[in-house]
C-alpha cells in the first residue's frame, strides 16, 4: 500500500521484514483499510459475503464489519490502528512454515515503531475523551476487537486452502498469500474457533 511509504519506521526496516509484515498482515490491512475508505456497509457486500462463502462465514464478517465500524466516525484513529495492527508480532497463519520470511531480520525495530504509533494514539485519545478510565476502555476493547479480526482472518484462510482450485488460477503474489503445500500441516482450526467464540 502507498500509504506505508509515509510511514517512517516502516520504511526503516529492510525489505525483507517489509514483505513478512504485509504478507502475514494482509487480510487485517485490507479489512481496516476498507473501513477507512468508506463508512458504511453495503447491502451487497453483505448478500455477496453469504453467496460467496456460506452464512456461517458472512456472519462471522458482518460481526467483524460492526465491531470495526465503531471506529470510523474519527479516520484519524483508525489510520493509527492500522499502522499498530501492521507492526507487530506474526500471526503464525503457517505454523509449521519453516521458510526464512517467518524470521525477521529486525524485531526490535518494527516493536519500537509500534510503541511510537501505540504512544500516539493513547495521547490522540487523550486529547478526544473524557479521562484516562475511558482510554483505557477503549484500549480494552481495541485489543478484543484486533483479536476477533484476527481470527475471522484464519477463517477466511481455512476456506481458502479448501479452494486449491482456484488458489492455482490466481497471480503468484496473492498465491503466496495461501502457502496450500503445507496446508494438512497447518494449524488448528478447532482452537481457533474456540478462541473466536470466547471474543
Amino acid at each position: 500500500m502507498d500509504y506505508f511509504k509515509f510511514i517512517p519506521e516502516f520504511n526503516r526496516l529492510s525489505v525483507d521484514d517489509k514483505i513478512s509484515l504485509m504478507r502475514s498482515h494482509f487480510g487485517g490491512m485490507v479489512t481496516i483499510n476498507e473501513r477507512i475508505l468508506t463508512r458504511s456497509v453495503s447491502q451487497n457486500l453483505l448478500i455477496s459475503f453469504k453467496n460467496m462463502l456460506g452464512p456461517n462465514l458472512a456472519n462471522q464478517l458482518r460481526h467483524l464489519t460492526e465491531r470495526l465500524s465503531a471506529y470510523t466516525c474519527d479516520p484519524m484513529q483508525l489510520k493509527l490502528i492500522l499502522i499498530i495492527a501492521t507492526l507487530s508480532s506474526d500471526t503464525y497463519r503457517y505454523p509449521n512454515d519453516t521458510k526464512k520470511d517467518r524470521i525477521y531480520d529486525d524485531t526490535l525495530a518494527i516493536f519500537a515503531g509500534q510503541n511510537v504509533y501505540v504512544g500516539l494514539l493513547w495521547r490522540y485519545l487523550l486529547s478526544r475523551l473524557p479521562s484516562e478510565r475511558d482510554v483505557l476502555k477503549f484500549f480494552n476493547n481495541l485489543v478484543l476487537d484486533l483479536l476477533y479480526l484476527q481470527c475471522s482472518c484464519f477463517a477466511i484462510d481455512r476456506y481458502m486452502y479448501n479452494l486449491d482450485h482456484e488458489i492455482d488460477q490466481m497471480e503468484p503474489l496473492m498465491q503466496s498469500l495461501w502457502n496450500i503445500s503445507n496446508k494438512k500441516n497447518n494449524m488448528d482450526y478447532d482452537d481457533i474457533d474456540a478462541k473466536l467464540n470466547r471474543l
